[in-house]
């Protein structure tokens, strides 16, 4: 009898569900027809990643520069149409470039590298699109 109680209380509880931390959502960048850049700049909050979304609206390529603090940060840029991560920057400035498809969606994923997420320190960044 004590079996089955220990047993039926590990199975409550694996099935009681955890605590929910909320995350906010990915940002979402756009870009005009023409060679318009948009410029946008922030910071991590600490032990977090800030993550940034762009849909492709037509065809054209896109550049992206981006500056962060080489101390602290890392960047993660993925495309919904491959797998994976397209490309991982840890020094900067940089830039990326890459033939943009209408509807494709590009995320970036600014971040702390190791030391930075342990010590809790956050990530100050700017970045800026274009299409042309």
């Amino acid at each position: 009898m004590k079996t089955v109680a220990i047993i039926s209380t590990l199975l409550l509880a694996s099935v009681a569900a955890p605590p929910c931390i909320a995350r906010e959502p990915a940002q979402e960048v756009f870009l005009s027809a023409g060679d318009q850049a948009i410029t946008t700049s922030g910071e991590t909050p600490a032990r977090e990643a800030r993550t940034y979304l762009l849909r492709m609206q037509s065809d054209l390529p896109i550049n992206f520069s981006v500056d962060a603090d080489n101390s602290a940060c890392s960047l993660e840029i993925s495309k919904a149409s491959q797998r994976g991560v397209l490309s991982t920057i840890s020094r900067f400035p940089a830039s990326f470039r890459d033939s943009g498809q209408s509807g494709d969606k590009y995320t970036f994923s600014f971040f702390q590298n190791r030391v930075s997420f342990m010590s809790g320190a956050r990530c100050a960044f700017s970045f800026s699109l274009t299409q042309k």
